[in-house]
């Protein structure tokens, strides 16, 4: 048999063994800060507001190299006066650690989620600049790209592990129907999780 099947049909083998463990496999959820900035018909910084996401996912723990992949939900929130940014949806992640100490591992990470956002911003008045009201915007559903730069907190035999991330997307949502017609937002968004997950 040819020597490279072989060593591939062993690879694959110690993946799937490996992922089979009984602690393979986790659930867990982050909660943090988010900021975006959109760019429409003018640009706006909003300030920090909550994030937080539910996952599950699944360990792949070769050699000196941590391997994991999950899907989550995920809801970024910003504002700033009177303006509401809330960017939600579903994700698929894969995060390679870096192996540089056994119980600290900072890792790298990189994401496809299926996303939308819903703004709000105020209706002023034409005479005074009062705010007579609110306006709510929603965009389509868009395949938004993920990077993530963490570090993660793990204790041999303990089922419990956790870490803080920063994350940014950056991508542009269309659909957005307001009295002049459809638009889209660019928008960059930053957060910052304290996550925590258990395996099972």
């Amino acid at each position: 048999m040819n020597k490279k099947i072989v060593f591939a049909s062993l690879v694959v083998s110690a993946l799937l063994g490996s992922s089979l463990r009984a602690d393979a496999f986790y659930v867990g959820a982050s909660v943090g800060s988010s900021k975006t900035k959109i760019s429409a018909d003018e640009k706006i910084n909003m300030d920090g507001k909550t994030a937080f996401s539910v996952y599950s996912g699944m360990e792949i723990p070769l050699p000196l190299i941590p391997i994991r992949a999950e899907v989550e939900y995920l809801q970024l929130d910003s504002d700033k006066d009177g303006f509401d940014a809330k960017t939600y949806g579903v994700g698929a992640n894969a995060y390679v650690g870096l192996p540089l100490l056994p119980i600290i591992k900072p890792y790298i990470g990189m994401g496809l989620g299926y996303m939308k956002q819903d703004l709000k911003a105020p209706i002023t008045d034409d005479l005074d600049d009062s705010v007579i009201g609110t306006e709510k915007l929603k965009s389509d559903w868009t395949v938004v790209p993920q990077y993530m730069l963490g570090l993660d907190v793990s204790l041999p035999l303990i089922p419990i592990a956790g870490g803080v991330e920063y994350r940014y997307l950056d991508t542009k949502f269309k659909g957005f129907t307001d009295d002049d017609g459809d638009f889209s937002a660019k928008s960059k968004i930053h957060t910052f999780l304290v996550k925590a997950r258990v395996k099972f």
